[in-house]
């Protein structure tokens, strides 16, 4: 019976954390000049609260002490070069 309760349990928080997963993975859409300047601020995660992407700023935050976000930065920046910008000069990130 306990485990049938567990198996409910684990199958609604799995539901829940996909909808949020979905909800927060949306692409926002920004200016490709401002990001591509931010990607120079990595280190505390400006592109990335600039594109609205709250917790990978506060992940680069963290780890700003220890240079991987400079590198996660740069691969920001690497993804975002090639990508044509609309009439507005704006991509999705």
């Amino acid at each position: 019976m306990s485990t049938e309760k567990d198996n409910r349990l684990w199958v609604r928080l799995g539901e829940k954390y996909f909808e949020l997963k979905e909800k927060l993975d949306t692409p926002k859409t920004v200016n490709r000049k401002k990001y591509l300047w931010l990607c120079a601020l990595s280190i505390v995660g400006a592109n990335q609260f600039y594109a609205g992407h709250y917790a990978k700023g506060v992940f680069y935050l963290i780890l700003s002490w220890t240079g991987i976000s400079v590198a996660m930065g740069l691969l920001d920046w690497m993804a975002a070069v090639p990508k044509a910008a609309d009439e507005h000069g704006n991509i999705e990130i």
